[in-house]
């Protein structure tokens, strides 16, 4: 009896032993998380939240607190760890292969000039994604269509015009004149190299899952809706764009872009997140409170010249959670 509780104690003594030695369970580490984009990711309007703060002051690419990446920095923790280089004005080049001078909110065309320009020059998006990123998402191409360019146009030419009848801005962007590309050529170029950024993050982390973002729907089918005219409830929407204008803004603009980047996330294996069927109904024509999207000035009287606001990006953060779900 005396040997068995003997060799009883013996037994547990070692057992005690390893379970002391053995170490607890390490936690997965987070997976490395690349954010590469233009304002519509990057947030840049007061709405979508207060700008970060950058070692060394401003950098001019404008991340906001409220944009779509920094709110998944928070309900990912843990799982990802996020590494957001999004910045304002940034083009399919900027992200791809083109080092970016940043702007800011510097927009001389409406005698806004932000005191901190220029900023130093920031180097292509992808220069960010290593060889072990597990996960990248891509909120890019409006800028490379030239956006902003057709938009400030139908403001310009529209003053002028029918706002029931005219539609000055699609003849001058459909004609070829004056050497203005058209919105063909426009797809086209979007196309080619929203393709080669994708074949070339798949060569950079092979590993990778990519997210390709898409834009919401701004404008809305009713453009009646929206208030015309250089008024502040005219700029709280779309200025003086005329209404035929809105409708081919939509339907010949907005809808090919991203037809292409959902098309081009097909053909290589990327995952398209649609923005612009889930934000029907809260486009930037809507009140206050159900507008996802701000219009050329946002509700404090500051320009916002339509982009997302903080409820914009917590649509395409919940969409993109949604399809890391799938994963």
């Amino acid at each position: 009896m005396t040997r068995a509780r003997g060799r009883l104690a013996l037994v547990l003594s070692v057992v005690s032993t390893v379970a002391l030695a053995t170490p607890a369970a390490a936690k997965p580490l987070a997976l490395e998380w690349v954010a590469l984009g233009d304002s519509y990711t990057a947030g840049v309007i007061p709405a979508a939240g207060v700008e970060l703060p950058v070692p060394g002051g401003r950098d001019g690419c404008g991340r906001t607190a409220g944009s779509y990446p920094e709110l998944l920095r928070t309900s990912l923790a843990g799982r990802f760890e996020l590494h957001n280089v999004s910045c304002g004005s940034a083009t399919i080049a900027n992200l791809f292969y083109e080092p970016q001078d940043p702007t800011g909110y510097n927009m001389p065309f409406f005698d806004v000039y932000d005191p901190d320009y220029p900023f130093p020059t920031v180097p292509a998006q992808i220069d960010a994604v290593t060889e072990s990123a597990k996960l990248v998402t891509v909120g890019a191409g409006g800028n490379t269509f030239g956006f902003a360019e057709l938009l400030y146009a139908c403001l310009q030419l529209g003053a002028s015009a029918d706002k029931d009848t005219d539609h000055p801005c699609e003849d001058y962007f459909t004609s070829g004149g004056d050497g203005v590309p058209t919105v063909t050529e426009r797809l086209t170029q979007v196309s080619d190299q929203y393709g080669d950024l994708l074949e070339s993050l798949q060569q950079q982390a092979p590993n990778v899952t990519i997210l390709a973002i898409g834009y919401p729907k701004i404008i809305p089918d009713d453009v009646s809706t929206c208030a015309y005219g250089f008024t502040q409830a005219g700029l709280r929407n779309f200025g003086t764009a005329t209404y035929p204008d809105l409708n081919w803004l939509r339907t010949d603009v907005l809808e090919p872009l991203n037809h292409a980047i959902a098309q081009q996330a097909t053909l290589h294996r990327a995952t398209y997140i649609d923005t612009y069927t889930p934000s029907t109904g809260h486009d930037v024509c809507r009140p206050d409170g159900t507008n996802w999207t701000e219009g050329i000035m946002d509700r404090s009287g500051g320009w916002a010249l339509v982009h997302p606001n903080t409820a914009g990006h917590h649509n395409v953060a919940t969409l993109i959670e949604a399809a890391l779900a799938t994963h």
